[in-house]
């Protein structure tokens, strides 16, 4: 029957209802002359089955509260019943209660505390809707129903441990304040089922009912108010319940860093669009993301430090401790590089100070619950693999990353049966492939060689017979992206090739090249620039569209791919380019149109059109810029928003007047309108602001297309003022002013700028 109702759960079959009927029917040819079992709890078992039809809110809530691996035991009442066997009567009332039928029952192995926790550990592990909700409630119904004396037996410290694990699990689906909102719904379904008379335990109930219902939210605060709950029970928890706990804090560290990432994205929309009324998330919106972390941080240290001095501390407990540390995030500002990297340091020792002190205690206590194993070694390199690239010191950590790895192999070697639990694997050498593919975005060439070699390496021993340290996709596209960093788009290019070639030959999805791989490549060439690089990354790109028009979907190009191709075309310095870019931009327009609506066009292919028009030497590409500007502007003020100019967008038109120098007296003239009225409407702009690099393009503009000395120093002087009255006067802007216009005017206005500076 679990069988059964699992591959109904798994498959996601259509036809419920006979499958039901066929569970029915062999648990009630089994049972029949044999055993009873509990109908109300049994019932529940298929109240998760979907219907044909959607229930309301209220009735969803009541029907589909339990697993669906039934609760099946015999005397679950704490009775054991027996149907009338005697032929001579027809009577048809209950059956007869044979007294010590409980305790034949359990005699079996057939205790109903086992078969509730078999329910409450499937039900956690479902990932159904609401499953952490219809665990606790399915636990605090028997609970309830305990009290009342109908059941012998209440739920153990394995049945929390399960709950515990349901929201742990359900985290990743509600996130920060998602959990906690229906606390009520849980304690008003287990009132229905108190008995009238309970009214001592009723008020019990009631105040833990109003706890729930003024939970913050989060798995962690769950986690510890069902700790608090077990142990008003006189439940002891154990190591599993702590270790379970410090998960749930990892999980809301997972949370509270993507909740960040959503709040810098919508203060990035806010600095852009001053009237948007996008706020932050209430979860963080009173403390940085950095403050939260720092105090799960603390509480996960306390929890391990509570399970060491109760002696229950395992390896378990130390690598999700380590996990925790690495997972801190920190700023990536680039105006306080030594501050981000002195915490990004904290943060890694503290992980460091974490696996010593679990290498310490194993070796003076020899306790095998505490010795470090690959996951150990792994959270440790993970720690080093996921700080920033932006964060200076990433060489660095990539080189610790990889002496944990060799240390990892020397131990290993030394004694392969006895060390078998830290032995390296695809996680430990893919984990330091990617810190040094980071740590050559600083221009680092060694370390993309560096990333090649451990790829290579972990080829060699995979056709060595080393199946767990097999390279994947993840593994390739890094050295992909490091190759394509370092602006050596061959060598990324001969990554691509080598997957394809290793892919025809195992037809191993994990080594398919995918859109990804494909799009980091092209990636590879638009950073180099140039007319071979252009050429290589419009090949790759009709390769893609081969693939996928005889149904590969795995390469389906996507904006990003496009958005590449634009961007190698337009630093290609070929005739016509930019065309050719704003003819792949109207293809996708078209193919948008047609039902395809992730191709849809955004501001970043616009503008990277406008970009490939600005670095042409095509004539009268001052006004296809303009151009493409006022269908931005038209389209949004249509409603569509994805194509909304930014600074970005204003800056290359701008950008596209500065270069439009040649021509006759006519044309140098229209290309200074166009920089002239870009550059006014993005300061009367409602969505978007000016930036340094803008008055530097404009004093471009008036150094190339003005020729009047006069009126040049003149509007230079102007620029600079409203450039100093926006506060972003840089060593790029008084570089390029004293470019533009004449000596004396360069003196007199940066003398006030001066005089500014010290009022």
């Amino acid at each position: 029957i679990s069988l059964i109702l699992n591959h109904t759960h798994s498959s996601k079959m259509k036809h419920h209802r006979s499958v039901i009927s066929v569970a029915f029917s062999l648990l009630f040819v089994h049972y029949r002359d044999n055993y009873s079992f509990n109908c109300d709890l049994f019932c529940h078992g298929f109240s998760s089955i979907p219907s044909r039809k959607p229930l309301a809110s209220s009735k969803r809530r009541t029907r589909q509260i339990s697993p669906l691996l039934p609760i099946l035991f015999e005397g679950g009442d704490g009775h054991y019943f027996e149907p009338v066997t005697s032929s001579k009567t027809n009577d048809k009332s209950s059956p007869k209660i044979q007294p010590n039928s409980r305790q034949k029952s359990i005699s079996r192995g057939r205790d109903p505390i086992i078969s509730l926790n078999m329910n409450l550990d499937y039900l956690a592990k479902s990932n159904q809707k609401d499953a952490a909700f219809r665990a606790e409630e399915l636990l605090l119904r028997i609970e309830a129903l305990h009290e009342d004396g109908y059941y012998e037996k209440s739920p153990d410290v394995c049945s929390y441990n399960c709950v515990i694990n349901a929201f742990c699990l359900d985290s990743s689906r509600y996130g920060h304040g998602g959990i906690g909102r229906r606390g009520g719904v849980v304690m008003s379904t287990v009132r229905g089922y108190k008995n009238n008379n309970s009214k001592d335990q009723e008020g019990t109930l009631e105040e833990y009912a109003t706890t729930n219902e003024e939970l913050i939210g989060g798995a962690t605060s769950n986690a510890e108010r069902l700790i608090q709950r077990m142990m008003q029970k006189g439940l002891t928890p154990n190591d599993i319940t702590y270790n379970t706990l410090l998960r749930c804090i990892s999980k809301d560290m997972d949370l509270v860093g993507r909740e960040n990432l959503n709040n810098q994205s919508k203060r990035r929309d806010n600095r852009s669009n001053p009237k948007t009324e996008s706020k932050p998330s209430a979860s963080v919106s009173t403390r940085t993301a950095q403050t939260h972390q720092n105090l799960l941080v603390q509480k996960a240290e306390s929890i391990l430090s509570k399970m060491e001095d109760l002696q229950i501390a395992n390896t378990i407990s130390y690598n999700t401790m380590i996990s925790i540390l690495s997972k801190q995030q920190h700023p990536t500002s680039h105006n306080s590089n030594n501050n981000n990297k002195n915490q990004a340091e904290e943060s890694v020792r503290q992980a460091e100070a974490c696996f010593h002190r679990m290498l310490s205690l194993s070796t003076a206590t020899s306790d095998e619950r505490i010795q470090p194993d690959t996951c150990s070694f792994n959270s440790l390199i993970g720690a080093y693999a996921k700080i920033g690239a932006s964060i200076p010191g990433a060489k660095e950590r990539a080189i610790r990353a990889e002496d944990l790895l060799r240390q990892m192999e020397n131990l290993y070697r030394e004694n392969p049966e006895g060390n078998k639990s830290v032995k390296p694997d695809v996680v430990s050498y893919s984990s330091v492939v990617s810190a040094y593919a980071k740590a050559s975005m600083w221009g680092e060439e060694g370390c993309a060689l560096k990333a090649l070699e451990i790829l290579k390496m972990m080829e060699e021993l995979y056709e060595g017979g080393e199946e767990g340290v097999k390279p994947n996709k993840r593994t390739y596209t890094a050295v992909i992206n490091a190759f394509a960093r370092t602006g050596q788009p061959e060598n990324a290019e001969m990554i691509l090739s080598n997957m394809k070639r290793r892919y025809e030959l195992s037809r191993d999805v994990s080594l398919k090249p995918d859109t990804i791989c494909f799009t980091s490549t092209i990636d590879a060439y638009a950073k180099k620039g140039g007319e071979e690089a252009a050429e290589r990354a419009e090949n790759l790109l009709h390769e893609m569209e081969n693939l996928y028009n005889m149904g590969d979907k795995d390469v389906k190009p996507n904006t990003r791919t496009y958005s590449a191709v634009i961007t190698a075309m337009g630093k290609s310095g070929l005739p016509r380019a930019a065309e050719k870019a704003e003819q792949i931009l109207d293809e996708m327009e078209y193919i948008s149109s047609c039902g395809s609506k992730d191709l849809a066009p955004n501001t970043i292919l616009y503008n990277a059109v406008i970009d490939a028009y600005a670095r042409s030497t095509t004539i009268g590409k001052c006004n296809r810029a303009e151009l493409l500007l006022e269908r931005m502007i038209e389209e949004s003020n249509n409603g569509n928003m994805a194509i909304r100019p930014d600074t970005i967008t204003f800056n290359s038109v701008i950008n596209a007047a500065a270069r439009s120098s040649f021509g006759d007296y006519d044309v140098r003239k229209e290309a200074y309108m166009i920089g002239l009225n870009a550059f006014k409407s993005l300061h009367r702009s409602d969505y978007c602001q000016p930036s340094s690099i803008t008055y530097v393009l404009f004093l471009r503009v008036l150094e190339n297309l003005m020729e009047s000395e006069e009126s040049r120093d003149y509007m230079a002087g102007k620029v600079f003022e409203l450039c100093r009255k926006h506060n972003l006067v840089n060593d790029a802007v008084v570089s390029q002013l004293k470019k533009t216009c004449s000596h004396d005017t360069f003196y007199v206005v940066t003398s006030s700028q001066c005089t500014h500076r010290k009022k």
